[in-house]
This record gives C-alpha cells, sequence and structure tokens, in this order.
C-alpha cells in the first residue's frame, strides 16, 4: 500500500514538474520601434552674451530594432532582457559656430522586469507593467572638435505595456521612458567642453513585441 502510494506521489510529482518546466520556458522574439531623444545640457557660459556658447537642441526621432528573451519567474512576474540597436542623429547649438550634428548607434542592453496580471492569464488581452536598468555602447565615432561625450549611456526604463494573444503569439506594443543616469560629458580639448556642464540623454519610445511561445 505504501509502494503504491509513494508510486501515485511520485507520478503526480513528475506532471506537475513537466507542466511547470512547460510554462516557464524559455521564449525569444523580436522588436523595433520609434524614439524620440532629448538631451539635456548644462550651460556654464555665465551671463557674458558674448562668451562661446554650447546647447541642446530639439528633441530627435530615431529608430530602434532587435531580439529579446522572455522568462518567467512567477506566474505575475517575468524577465525580458534584450539586445538591439537605436539609432538616432542630435543636434547641438554652438555659438558662434551653429548647429552641429552628433550620431548615436547605440548598441544596447536593457534588462526588464514585466508585472502582469494573474487574473487575466487566459484572456487575449492583459496589461502590464515594465522597469529595469539599460546599458548602452554608442558604436558611432563622433568628432571631438567641438564637445567631447562619453560613448557609454547607463539609464534606467519604466513604461507601461499590453499583451495581445493571437494563438501561439504574443504581440506587446509598450511605452517606454528611458532616463539617462550618468553624465555623458567627457571634458577634453574640445572647443566648447570648458562651457558645457552635464549631459544627459533621455528617450522615449514606443515598440512593437512579437514572441511565439513554445508549447
Amino acid at each position: 500500500m505504501k509502494n503504491c502510494l509513494f508510486i501515485i506521489l511520485l507520478i503526480a510529482h513528475w506532471n506537475l514538474a513537466a507542466q511547470s518546466k512547460e510554462k516557464d520556458r524559455l521564449n525569444w522574439g523580436i522588436f523595433s520601434g520609434v524614439e524620440h531623444h532629448s538631451v539635456g545640457l548644462e550651460d556654464l557660459a555665465g551671463m557674458d552674451p558674448e562668451s562661446p556658447r554650447a546647447g541642446s537642441g530639439d528633441v530627435s526621432t530615431g529608430f530602434t530594432g532587435g531580439f529579446f528573451l522572455n522568462k518567467s519567474i512567477f506566474p505575475w512576474l517575468e524577465i525580458q532582457p534584450e539586445l538591439g540597436i537605436s539609432v538616432v542623429r542630435q543636434n547641438f547649438q554652438f555659438k558662434p559656430d551653429g548647429p552641429k550634428s552628433f550620431r548615436f548607434y547605440d548598441l544596447e542592453l536593457p534588462i526588464h522586469f514585466r508585472v502582469v496580471d494573474t487574473r487575466k492569464k487566459h484572456a487575449p488581452l492583459r496589461a502590464c507593467i515594465l522597469a529595469g536598468p539599460r546599458v548602452s555602447w554608442n558604436l558611432a565615432g563622433n568628432s571631438k572638435e567641438y564637445l567631447s561625450i562619453n560613448q557609454e549611456r547607463i539609464a534606467v526604463d519604466l513604461g507601461l505595456g499590453m499583451e495581445i494573444k493571437l494563438k501561439q503569439w504574443r504581440i506587446q506594443p509598450a511605452f517606454i521612458y528611458s532616463h539617462g543616469l550618468n553624465d555623458l560629458h567627457f571634458p577634453a580639448q574640445g572647443k566648447y567642453d570648458d562651457v558645457a556642464g552635464r549631459i544627459v540623454r533621455d528617450k522615449l519610445s514606443l515598440k512593437i513585441l512579437c514572441r511565439k511561445v513554445h508549447k
């Protein structure tokens, strides 16, 4: 009797473990989107109207794309690392030289944690909240003639999204705000390095992520 009970419990445990493994399987997908970049530049020129000045330009629009992994940690929490490329050109205003364009072709690694509504697990549509760190490296070689800017960027992301179920496919539109944490200004021999202080890059993204759930 004890042996039969042990075998039954063992089979039940095996089935539960197999189901859990099936649910927690690692999935991958691709994404693309549009980004709006803004730069904050601290002006150190003072009140003298004749002194050289450096300033940030208008908001610029760029594009992003790449692939991501998705793994369930708890029924309500998922981890989603991404690897992508972000492309944008940003103007800086220099007085008296005028506007100059800088390229930001960033290789990015965000790690997002997604909180989902477990009550709507089987619903065709459910909302999610995501947050996490982001590290990026600018692959473009900008001239340091006017201003010296670091290639690495560290940021924290916060976003809202949705998950749309289409059979085995999951479509995830999301708005993500990425706030830059580190100072991108690296004073060297640039013409305006002395009159520019802290430089921070922020961006707002609209992304569409697509993945297939393997069962």
